[in-house]
C-alpha cells in the first residue's frame, strides 16, 4: 500500500489482493472518543457466512496492520488508521453472525480520501 496523508486527506493506493471483509450493509458502526490528544477509534461490524473458510480468511486478520475505509452518514469516504498507526483486529462468533472489531489510536481524526 501507498498512503500519503496531507491535513485532512488521505492518498491511498490498495494492492490489487485487497480482502473485503463483506460486512452486513446497516451493521457498520464507528466510534471515536478523544483525549489528551489520543483519538481513540472503533469499528464494528456483523459479517454472514460462518464456515471453516470464512473464518480462516479472517482469522488472519489478527495478527496484521490494517488501514480501513468506510463510508461515513454523509457519504464520505473516511480513512481510519495508518501505517504508522495501524488497527488492531478481532472478532467473535455468536448467533449465526461473525462480529468484527477494528481498534485504534492516533493523533488525528479519521481523514477523506483525496479525489
Amino acid at each position: 500500500m501507498r498512503f500519503a496523508r496531507i491535513g485532512q486527506e488521505v492518498w491511498i493506493k490498495q494492492l490489487p489482493d485487497r480482502d473485503p471483509l463483506g460486512e452486513i450493509p446497516g451493521t457498520v458502526k464507528v466510534s471515536t472518543e478523544a483525549e489528551d490528544g489520543i483519538v481513540k477509534k472503533t469499528i464494528t461490524f456483523e459479517m454472514s457466512d460462518v464456515s471453516v473458510k470464512r473464518v480462516a480468511n479472517i482469522h488472519k486478520y489478527k495478527f496484521s496492520h490494517i488501514v480501513a475505509t468506510y463510508v461515513d452518514e454523509s457519504g464520505n469516504v473516511r480513512v481510519c488508521g495508518s501505517p504508522d498507526y495501524p488497527l488492531a483486529f478481532d472478532y467473535t462468533i455468536s448467533e449465526g453472525v461473525i462480529s468484527g472489531k477494528l481498534t485504534g489510536e492516533d493523533t488525528e481524526v479519521d481523514a477523506f480520501i483525496a479525489d
